[in-house]
């Protein structure tokens, strides 16, 4: 995934649920707060930051100078402990989870947001395959 304007609106719609458009060739989003340009989710760690809090995403820096990204499952608000994560990596049952290894930790972190969406919204519409997988 490379990131750019429309990974931005996706996360836009798909995470927070803002409304996206175009004005005067500058893309919007419309958050509580009011509308204002649409950040750039996947390429500024501030803006990225907002996603790993609303889906509570662990972050790990890997060898090699990569990230590895994990969106739990929807009833996890986070981990009691490394040791439940690493319980829970072990038990193998990612049917709603996202995951994403690179370089860039902001695309990274969309990446794997939107991993973890696109399986939820499967399952709900009941098209989500038997085996399960990280990406």
């Amino acid at each position: 995934m490379r990131p750019g304007r429309e990974v931005d609106a996706r996360i836009a719609q798909e995470v927070f649920g803002y409304r996206v458009w175009a004005r005067a060739k500058i893309l919007m989003e419309n958050p509580p707060q009011g509308e204002r340009p649409l950040r750039t989710y996947s390429k500024d760690m501030e803006w990225a930051w907002e996603i790993v809090e609303k889906l509570k995403i662990t972050l790990i820096p890997i060898d090699g100078g990569q990230w590895f990204a994990f969106v739990g499952p929807i009833e996890k608000q986070g981990w009691e402990s490394p040791q439940a994560l690493l319980q829970f990596l072990g038990a193998g049952n990612f049917n709603d989870c996202g995951a994403a290894v690179g370089e860039h930790a902001p695309t990274v972190i969309c990446e794997a947001a939107l991993n973890a969406i696109e399986k939820r919204k499967k399952q709900e519409t009941g098209t989500e395959q038997q085996a399960p997988s990280l990406s």
